[in-house]
């Protein structure tokens, strides 16, 4: 992955979390002494770069310099330690209040892309690539779950009360901090899967892993989600133990996702069964769900960095990277995964591995 595919996947994550019709990535140009646009979404690089070239910098974070044709935007400046070298800004059409919550989450994304920065930057050889990625993980890890994590307990604190009682206006306030930290983390922690599916070296040596007790851990992890949602979560279980030659991280990861991504867009009352079985040497697992299923035309984008389809933007948060994570993992490994769906009737992700046998 080059600089400018990470930096365009910054942008179009911004865009995503802010809701944002524009959004630009700006460097330095040491050349001529002044910042270039390097990456954006919702308009041409080109374009971005005359409208923003030319117009002097934010007198602070929550204020960028306004963009002909646009009434709204935030913007953050990229820093290395305590020195300004770049800037992320975001722009909405139509007139909008970006809060203080939107400026955070734009800081963070921005501390990201930092970090990202930083370690193409320092990667010369391939000793170094590795070391840079694992630099990355570390920082995001860090750096940005940790904070994460304090802030969504304090927003907890106050909501339950513990801080003195809210007015309404106030809880209502808070409640929507607390849904946009928890899209946040969601967000960082695909980010770091992400990361890490596309870096194999970082994982553990592969070895023999049983498909029926990787989807027993899965259905485990996500039974209270499903009982509290009012889903019915149900596994049938296969009688042989289906080796594949895989990571347990790796395939827990691949089952948690799409019994999760199942009870999420499964209404109440709905149900989602995951199946287990053999075909030759292949070994399977359908996740079936009864929810609000996938339209026709949004079949072939599935797999797409940050795609989510229409109906799935509008039933509940997402980032659009676990799929990508999945198809990922699961062709690491020799496997494949199919999706059948149909909307308002429900959808079927289907994954298949080729068995793993002793004397192989």
């Amino acid at each position: 992955m080059d600089l400018g595919f990470a930096l365009n996947r910054l942008a179009v994550a911004t865009a995503k979390a802010l809701s944002a019709d524009v959004v630009a990535v700006l460097l330095p140009n040491k050349a001529e002494d002044r910042l270039t646009v390097v990456a954006a979404y919702g308009i041409d690089v080109e374009e971005a770069e005359k409208l923003l070239a030319t117009l002097p910098p934010p007198i602070d974070d929550a204020h960028p310099p306004p963009l002909p044709g646009y009434a709204s935007g935030v913007c953050v400046r990229l820093r290395s330690g305590e020195l300004p070298f770049g800037l992320l800004c975001a722009y909405s059409r139509h007139p909008r209040q970006f809060t203080p919550d939107h400026v955070e989450v734009l800081r963070a994304l921005a501390d990201l892309g930092t970090a990202l920065l930083q370690a193409f930057e320092e990667t010369s050889t391939l000793t170094q690539i590795d070391a840079a990625k694992s630099r990355f993980i570390h920082i995001a890890t860090h750096e940005l779950r940790s904070p994460i994590t304090t802030a969504q307990s304090l927003v907890r604190t106050v909501l339950k009360g513990y801080a003195g009682s809210l007015s309404k206006q106030q809880e209502e306030i808070i409640s929507r901090i607390a849904r946009r930290l928890d899209f946040l983390e969601t967000l960082v922690n695909d980010l770091l899967d992400f990361a890490a599916s596309k870096a194999p070296e970082l994982e553990e040596a592969a070895s023999p892993v049983t498909l029926n007790a990787s989807v027993g851990r899965a259905a485990l992890l996500l039974q209270p989600q499903a009982e509290e949602k009012g889903v019915n979560l149900i596994v049938h279980p296969c009688r042989e133990e289906l080796a594949v030659w895989a990571t347990e991280d790796s395939l827990d990861r691949i089952f948690t996702n799409l019994i999760s991504n199942a009870v999420k867009y499964t209404p109440t009352g709905g149900e989602v069964t995951v199946s287990l079985g053999r075909a030759g040497e292949q070994g399977w697992v359908k996740v079936t769900d009864t929810g609000i299923g996938i339209p026709e035309e949004a079949l072939p984008h599935l797999f797409e960095e940050f795609y989510r389809a229409p109906n799935a933007r509008q039933f509940a948060v997402g980032t659009g990277l676990g799929l990508v994570i999945v198809k990922e993992l699961v062709e690491r490994y020799g496997g494949r995964i199919e999706v059948e769906s149909q909307e308002g009737k429900g959808t079927t992700f289907t994954v298949t591995f080729p068995l793993w046998h002793p004397e192989d």
